[in-house]
């Protein structure tokens, strides 16, 4: 069953922030923000509860299986914002988010708390409402784009993978709709409303393939899909890479290296996973491979690599990133709800589909974000980042 919220975003007395100043956000007195980093099971989950700690709460979620759980998570979407029906009638520009939670699970926090964090950075009077779709079958997304259009909606945010985007394919509606989750190089679809926002792996290889030069490519795997779309990409623009599988739970390194060679001086594309990379990055170390130099796409910006790995196992480590945040009023916004602007990739493609939106037909602001659509995708600029001993610089 279709749940929805319903959420009016005043124009709250937000105070400008200058320098190291934070903004005077003014969330519901009974509901305080938990900033912990570390994950929430159904004990932490249940004991936010208790002490009510609501919006914690919600950003903290996780699908578990614990039908309580998930039916009050429902039904605090459908109320803990929703504080005056009356206000939301005056709000004659609309925005419909998407969800398929059970398919994009973490990514369902970030889609609607960085809709949320944006809109209330631009103090922007518009009512939004997140249709939960549960799964990605066609029939149920068809189904919230029908009632989008008959409650006069007409912007949509949705958090679709490939598999849901196909859905659209035959969309002939005027919903101007907006993906953050998938880049158009992956999608069939070609409809002047629909937009994608999602990064260009394809783009970042490219980028990262300048600093291979002569040496021979190798690249490593775990037999997840994102990584075997980053293999495949790679094997595209370099059909002569060596692709090694780490899908089993146990890696015999020594053995791979005995059967493979021993990738000295070869350039080689980490496209595994945080945990697996910072794993093969000291195996490296240990059995002495001296390998050109190492190389990551968007996968493995992320701030735990720096306490995850050695300095010297990224000593020659280059990543490509395409975030470019630079307002810390919307950072900060962003990290009351737990989530990271400058490392978390979704949250950054949303803002900047929101920012599109909201700044070409929602209002006369200027746009936050640099970044410009072309062929109804947003285009994103591929910087290179040398991992150094405590944080990540751009290679200039």
């Amino acid at each position: 069953m279709k749940k929805t919220l319903t959420i009016l975003l005043l124009s709250l007395s937000l105070l400008s922030a200058k320098k190291q100043e934070l903004l005077d956000l003014q969330v519901p007195s009974e509901s305080y923000v938990n900033l912990s980093e570390e994950s929430c099971n159904e004990t932490c989950l249940l004991e936010l509860l208790q002490s009510g700690l609501y919006l914690s709460f919600l950003s903290q979620f996780v699908e578990t299986g614990n039908q309580l759980l998930s039916n009050i998570h429902a039904k605090l979407l459908n109320s803990i914002t929703d504080f005056d029906k009356n206000l939301q009638k005056t709000s004659s520009v609309k925005l419909a988010l998407i969800i398929p939670e059970k398919t994009i699970k973490n990514y369902t926090n970030t889609i609607i708390n960085s809709s949320i964090a944006y809109l209330l950075r631009q103090r922007a009077q518009i009512g939004i409402r997140v249709f939960l779709i549960g799964t990605e079958d066609s029939a149920k997304i068809n189904e919230a784009l029908q009632k989008i259009e008959a409650q006069n909606y007409q912007y949509v945010i949705a958090g679709l993978t490939t598999k849901g985007v196909i859905a659209l394919e035959n969309y002939s509606g005027k919903l101007k709709i907006f993906i953050p989750t998938v880049h158009k190089n992956d999608s069939p679809i070609q409809h002047e409303n629909i937009h994608f926002g999602g990064i260009d792996y394809d783009a970042q290889i490219a980028t990262l393939l300048k600093f291979a030069q002569s040496a021979q490519i190798a690249a490593f795997g775990d037999g997840s899909s994102l990584s075997n779309a980053l293999n495949a990409k790679l094997s595209a623009q370099e059909p002569s890479a060596n692709i090694y599988s780490l899908a089993a739970d146990k890696i015999d390194f020594a053995r791979l290296l005995r059967s493979q060679g021993s990738l000295n001086w070869d350039s080689i594309f980490l496209n595994t996973p945080l945990i697996k990379t910072a794993l093969v990055s000291s195996q490296l170390r240990i059995y002495n491979v001296r390998p050109h130099i190492l190389l990551s796409t968007q996968i493995n910006y992320n701030p735990a690599l720096l306490s995850l790995t050695q300095p010297n196992d990224r000593k020659k480590l280059l990543i490509a990133n395409s975030i470019a945040n630079g307002d810390e009023n919307l950072s900060y916004l962003n990290e009351i709800f737990s989530q990271s602007l400058d490392y978390n990739w979704v949250a950054y493609a949303t803002s900047v589909g929101v920012d599109y939106f909201y700044a070409n037909f929602l209002s006369k602001n200027e746009r936050i974000f640099e970044e410009k659509m072309e062929n109804s995708q947003i285009i994103y600029k591929v910087r290179i980042m040398k991992a150094l001993e405590a944080n990540f610089e751009e290679l200039k």
